[in-house]
């Protein structure tokens, strides 16, 4: 199956005692040092949301150490509906995108049942990457990345937003999928994550559409802050030569839009 960022999945027909067909995927989960337990925590997140009224899969089985797939492996309900990329009229899809940010944020799980949203690569930045036009810019977004996180409520959040774990059928959303990191954070996270892949997909005007379509399902949301932009974009490793000129091009012009929009004055790294 497509669209797996964090295993490999494989779609699987089953019966149940009664003998109805059963339509499930099984994840086989990379082994990353970084990221242990991984089948272990997507299904403790998929139980923590049943009954939570979100379209999710439901965790049918886990094999936790691998000792019987070979790797990690859960298995779990399928959920319907394909993944949407719309080229054209965007305003209604970014709404659905906002209205299912909103309903996650809101899910009652308890902070003590999750586990902390953390920063990835803030023990080590990335250099400067050798096909970067401006290594000032680079300099600027790792030391806003290195910097005071701004303040915000937490909450549940998706960690993954984006529209390739959203399943369509039609114009509603009727599958959310991917929970590997699921955890309590800034939901400023899920919006930036959201916001580099439109940006990346579908140029600026998605990407700031995201955020005014936030806002109009979420009227106390607070002022977005472009560092969550620079903090979502330092764990990307982008390579010219593997995702294309233009694709680096893009990811280079939302991140220095970030550190424009700052216009934070910032010292040079030491």
């Amino acid at each position: 199956m497509a669209g797996a960022t964090t295993g490999i999945m494989f779609a699987v027909g089953a019966l149940d005692g009664h003998g109805r067909e059963l339509e499930l995927v099984l994840k086989l989960y990379r082994s990353d040092r970084t990221q242990p337990d991984s089948a272990w925590r997507e299904a403790r997140i998929l139980d923590l949301l049943v009954g939570s009224g979100l379209p999710v899969p439901r965790a049918v089985a886990l094999d936790r150490d691998g000792s019987g797939a070979g790797w990690p492996a859960l298995l779990m309900t399928r959920v319907a509906g394909r993944v949407r990329n719309p080229r054209r009229d965007l305003g209604p899809w970014l709404r659905e995108l906002a209205a299912v940010a909103a309903r996650i944020h809101a899910l009652p799980i308890a902070e003590a049942d999750l586990p902390r949203y953390g920063l990835w690569g803030l023990e080590h930045p990335p250099a400067v990457p050798g096909w970067w036009s401006d290594p000032a810019v680079w300099e600027k977004a790792v030391q806003v990345f290195r910097g005071p996180m701004p303040d915000e409520p937490w909450c549940f959040i998706h960690r993954d937003l984006n529209p390739g774990n959203l399943l369509w059928r039609g114009s509603r959303v009727v599958g959310i999928v991917d929970w590997l990191h699921g955890c309590w954070g800034p939901p400023s996270a899920d919006f930036a994550h959201c916001r580099i892949n439109l940006w990346l997909r579908h140029g600026p005007p998605a990407a700031q559409g995201l955020l005014d379509a936030c806002r109009a399902v979420q009227l106390d949301l607070p002022p977005y802050n472009r560092y969550w932009d620079i903090a979502d974009a330092m764990s990307w490793k982008v390579d010219p030569k593997k995702d294309g000129e233009g694709f680096a091009r893009r990811y280079e012009s939302f991140v220095t839009a970030a550190v424009s929009a700052l216009d934070t004055p910032l010292k040079p790294l030491a």
